[in-house]
């Protein structure tokens, strides 16, 4: 489980509960060096959902006899086209990801004729390109849904992971490679996952102490979080051209002995041009002229729920708190959500951008009726 690892899980493959995608045109190829699938149902409502991956280490491939997730199957249900690239570089790829997505969704409508909506929607990294999209392209779109989506400055979230992997530094030294710059060979593998979770059950004081600065009760994916912070900062550092990282103002809190590890803790400092790149890729700017419906797992031990709020500040401190609406499912993981959970959710956006009904925040119940319906995990 990684940020920079886009699997199955991520793509909602809950079979007990999947609702099965009705008869669509497919359409596969490459598009200026990034793979695209576009997908139209026989009766097609002149709609479009234009959807956003998260993030890989390599660009997204799509083969012919490949099937949509489960979540898409509801949107071809109501007579919904999707288009999606898979980006023409891996990473954190904003950038690319945002200009690929355009130039695809012009692509269609050369292909296929002017749509009468778009609506943009994305999980993950994904949740930040859809904010960013709708943030600029307000006279495109219609509305968003972000599903797990880091909508909070991007900065302020890698930080948090950076403050973390010098934490874990602190509590055992040489254990993890460094951390600046992070070398080209590191591999967050099972075998690093388990060297970091062998250290943590040697010091449990240590771990809780982690868990409680991060945020997350999650015992079992702290060291995957950990082991995965490195290939993000590895990313960031060869795209921003430096350090985009550091800890040297942040007083640590809450650990159980704040003055030790506030002492003894490494310092590093964030070379100016690429903490701006950071900022620019993407800070959310909060101004929202149209509906945004953001849902979450309270549990995401990878992109922490808490973080969202962050996004409805924004939204508010710029006058637009009305078209941001937060909600919230009870569930441990990141991005796991069955597939009736988002059928809901993008339920509650077309009807707010329809018929203007402005979903309730908050957590939502258990949409599925079968006591046995699997979640992806």
């Amino acid at each position: 489980m990684t940020r920079l690892l886009f699997s199955v899980a991520l793509m909602l493959g809950s079979g007990a509960f999947a609702v099965a995608s009705p008869k669509a045109d497919t359409e596969i190829g490459t598009l200026a060096g990034a793979a695209y699938r576009i997908d139209i149902p026989a009766d097609w409502n002149r709609r479009v959902v234009v959807f956003f991956h998260g993030t890989s280490e390599t660009p997204l491939k799509y083969a012919p006899d490949e099937s949509l997730a489960p979540m898409f199957g509801h949107i071809l249900q109501r007579k919904y086209a999707v288009i999606q690239s898979g980006y023409s570089a891996g990473g954190w790829a904003l950038e690319e990801a945002d200009k690929d997505t355009e130039r695809l969704r012009q692509r269609f409508v050369a292909g296929h004729g002017k749509a009468d909506q778009f609506l943009v929607m994305g999980m993950s990294m994904g949740g930040t390109l859809a904010v960013l999209t709708i943030e600029t392209r307000p006279d495109i779109y219609a509305g968003a849904l972000s599903l797990c989506g880091a909508i909070e400055p991007s900065d302020a979230m890698f930080q948090r992971d950076f403050a973390l992997a010098a934490a874990f530094e602190f509590y055992f030294p040489g254990l993890l490679p460094a951390l600046v710059p992070v070398p080209a060979a590191y591999v967050a593998n099972p075998k690093t996952t388990a060297k970091i979770a062998a250290a943590l059950a040697t010091k449990p004081a240590a771990m809780q102490a982690l868990l409680r600065w991060y945020g997350t009760a999650d015992a079992t994916s702290l060291p995957d979080v950990i082991a995965d912070t490195l290939t993000d900062f590895r990313d960031l550092q060869r795209r921003a051209g430096g350090n985009p990282l550091g800890n040297a103002d942040l007083i640590y809190v809450n650990s159980g002995d704040d003055a030790a590890l506030n002492a003894g803790v490494r310092r590093y400092h964030a070379d100016p041009k690429a903490a701006a790149w950071l900022a620019r890729w993407y800070t959310p700017s909060g101004n929202l002229t149209r509906p945004l419906l953001a849902l979450h797992d309270i549990g995401d031990p990878l992109v922490p729920a808490a973080g969202a709020f962050a996004y409805a500040l924004a939204a508010q401190r710029a006058g637009h708190a009305d078209h941001f609406v937060q909600q919230s499912v009870d569930r441990a993981g990141h991005c796991v959500f069955e597939p009736d959970e988002v059928a809901h959710a993008f339920d509650q956006l077309v009807d707010w951008v329809d018929a203007g009904r402005r979903p309730a925040s908050g957590m939502v119940p258990r949409q599925s009726t079968n006591p046995h319906s699997e979640i992806a995990q």
